[in-house]
């Protein structure tokens, strides 16, 4: 999957990312970033499994374009239904007796917004900072001589995977909490 920003966009903002490793750090970044969103973030078309409630199914992965389906299971017959109305934002309204529908419909942002590729660059800033040769150095929280000690932060061993809790939080204050939803197929 493509990176979610490029390296003119990491200039643009202001990140000076290591030469020759713009591209890798930008993927690594935003696979993070998608991993914590719990969601596609870029554009895409996706038909998802979702359990209708009160006659209405709330859809993942904001901001969400358009709905082109909604079909019961395959276990209940798999025909496309009728008389259902999106509102435009993320909610379908279907006909009250169907338990589960998948739904297929288009989701997620195109163009990315700046606030989402400036993050982007600066977690790949971070990663292209870090120092490559054992990968914890930048962990390290005290260290000691005499009896050699070392005692390493653990939020820095997190995130040596994933994002610090103020990039995370950051992304949940644009997209929210990540979805729930059984991806069906990705289109």
């Amino acid at each position: 999957m493509a990176a979610l920003a490029t390296a003119a966009d990491a200039v643009r903002f202001g990140y000076t990312l290591p030469a020759g490793e713009e591209s890798k750090l930008l993927d690594r970044a935003s696979v993070r970033l998608r991993r914590a969103a719990g969601q596609q973030i870029s554009e895409t078309t996706s038909t998802v499994r979702l359990r209708v409630d009160g006659g209405v199914v709330t859809l993942p992965g904001p901001p969400v374009t358009a709905v082109a389906t909604v079909a019961k299971l395959a276990e209940d017959g798999g025909s496309t239904l009728t008389g259902w109305r999106w509102d435009g934002y993320d909610r379908v309204t279907c006909i009250p007796w169907c338990y589960d529908v998948n739904v297929t419909y288009t989701h997620g942002f195109a163009p990315i917004p700046d606030e989402l590729l400036e993050l982007v660059c600066s977690v790949a800033a971070r990663l292209g900072s870090a120092p490559t040769s054992g990968g914890m150095e930048a962990g390290v929280r005290s260290e000691s001589i005499d009896d050699y000690q070392v005692t390493y932060a653990t939020d820095s061993l997190e995130s040596a995977s994933g994002l610090l809790e103020g990039e995370e939080s950051q992304l949940r204050a644009f997209l929210g909490d990540p979805p729930s939803a059984y991806m069906v197929r990705l289109r």
